[in-house]
């Protein structure tokens, strides 16, 4: 009988050992367990901490993205406006200059038949006029100097005389002697009045009546 209680005690007792080992175990893998976890909350923690600064700046990168993408949409919308102001005013260049030439081709074409005044017998023939516009003009100034160049300075005085007092003049010359002058006959003495009467008549009365 103790025999056979020893060996059932002894059987329990290995039963209890093994229950023992197999709690034993049980306890190791839970702390084990229990560690990983916490190295692995560790590590979350760790990631959490770096990955909240990569979604700000991810966030902060977004709305840039977006300012971006509406100052774009915006300046696309000015490009296009000005590109179509800058078209219509092109256009309305081109037709300005196109109705332009429309005119100055049609100025042309009336210049045309004038095209004849530019060869060089037409500029030779403006050639003499202004030659002799510029003989006149002298001519003109000349007179204005000197009007009768081919009298002498007697001769002038009288007719000067004449000039401004005509009735004075011929009576002064119908007074005067005969044999007045100091050299010569009665006949030289009159010859200047007569020769100025005949310069002064020659002059003054236009060709074709009473000469």
């Amino acid at each position: 009988m103790a025999t056979d209680r020893l060996e059932t005690a002894v059987r329990n007792f290995q039963h209890v050992n093994q229950m023992v080992e197999r709690y034993t175990r049980l306890c190791r893998a839970y702390v084990s367990l229990s560690e990983r976890f916490h190295q692995l909350d560790v590590d979350h923690m760790t990631l959490k901490g770096q990955v909240v600064p990569l979604l700000k700046a991810l966030k902060d990168h977004q709305a840039r993205l977006k300012a971006v993408e509406a100052k774009k949409a915006e300046l696309q919308a000015r490009f296009d406006q000005q590109a179509a102001q800058h078209r219509q005013e092109l256009q309305q260049l081109t037709e300005t200059y196109e109705e332009r030439l429309r005119a100055l081709s049609s100025h042309v074409d009336e210049l045309q038949p004038l095209e004849q005044l530019l060869n060089g017998e037409t500029h030779h023939e403006l050639s003499v006029a202004e030659e002799q516009m510029e003989l006149v003009e002298t001519t003109f100034l000349e007179m204005e100097q000197d009007s009768s160049p081919d009298l002498s300075i007697e001769e002038k005085a009288l007719l000067a005389a004449y000039q401004a007092d005509p009735n004075a003049f011929l009576v002064a010359a119908a007074d005067a002697p005969v044999g007045g002058g100091p050299v010569g006959t009665g006949t030289e003495a009159e010859e200047p009045v007569a020769s100025l009467w005949n310069y002064y008549y020659n002059e003054q009365v236009p060709d074709g009546l009473g000469r």
